[in-house]
């Protein structure tokens, strides 16, 4: 079961809301939130898989409430919001992309939204230590952890290990973090990642363990870093 918070204080767009997803009989909507500071301590509450955020609303405001959820620890590693707003301003206010995982205008495209929130759940089935495993890794490899070629190309490497599949299409990859960070040419997210790719080679590898997994002869590609990754993190 996939459990659903809506946090939206306009009355009509809640009940639209919760009328829509309740036909998907694997959707439970567990309650609407009607401001920013009910959201806040729903989400802490309750627990959801899936946040359906407004960011324009009383008391706190989306933005804030994403701010605010981002200081536990719990949650750094769930990427479970989906936000729905109208307001072009505050969607422009956002800087906490990485606990995002889709941001929608109104009206809202309700088949893409189903799409995404189980694609939500579909993610959460996966290896918990998986992001621990990634960061200590990066960490190991000496890759500077705030860069954007670092957060992107942790993002691909999730994409990567989420979709699990065994032909990795880096330009599809980019495509879809380029959407999520709302980036307008993808090609600028693979020029990140590929930089990033080319400072590792050969002198970041000293641990014998990574030697075995990272080090080549030859110019090792983003693909064949992203392909290492997810073994060395299955079989270590």
């Amino acid at each position: 079961m996939i459990d659903i918070l809506i946090a939206d204080d306009n009355a009509v767009q809640a009940e639209q809301l919760t009328k829509v997803l309740s036909r998907e009989k694997d959707f439970r909507i567990l309650k609407v939130s009607k401001d920013g500071v009910e959201a806040l301590n729903d989400y802490i509450a309750l627990k959801p898989t899936v946040l359906i955020l407004d960011l324009k609303m009383p008391k706190m405001s989306g933005i804030d409430v994403i701010e605010e959820l981002s200081k536990d620890t719990n949650f750094d590693s769930k990427i479970n919001i989906l936000i729905v707003s109208g307001s072009t301003l505050f969607r422009s206010q956002l800087t906490n992309a990485q606990k995002i995982k889709w941001i929608f205008s109104k009206p809202i495209d309700y088949d893409r939204l189903i799409y995404e929130i189980k694609e939500i759940k579909k993610e959460d089935n996966f290896k918990p230590t998986f992001k621990e495993d990634l960061d200590v890794l990066f960490s190991d490899l000496d890759i500077k952890p705030y860069t954007k070629g670092a957060n992107y190309l942790k993002t691909a490497i999730y994409i990567a290990y989420y979709e699990d599949s065994n032909d990795i299409n880096i330009s599809n990859i980019a495509k879809q973090i380029a959407s999520r960070y709302n980036i307008s040419h993808y090609d600028s997210v693979q020029s990140a990642m590929d930089k990033t790719v080319r400072t590792l080679y050969p002198k970041h590898v000293k641990a014998t363990s990574l030697k075995k997994v990272f080090t080549s002869d030859y110019k090792i590609t983003t693909k064949d870093f992203i392909s290492r990754a997810l073994y060395y993190i299955d079989n270590t």
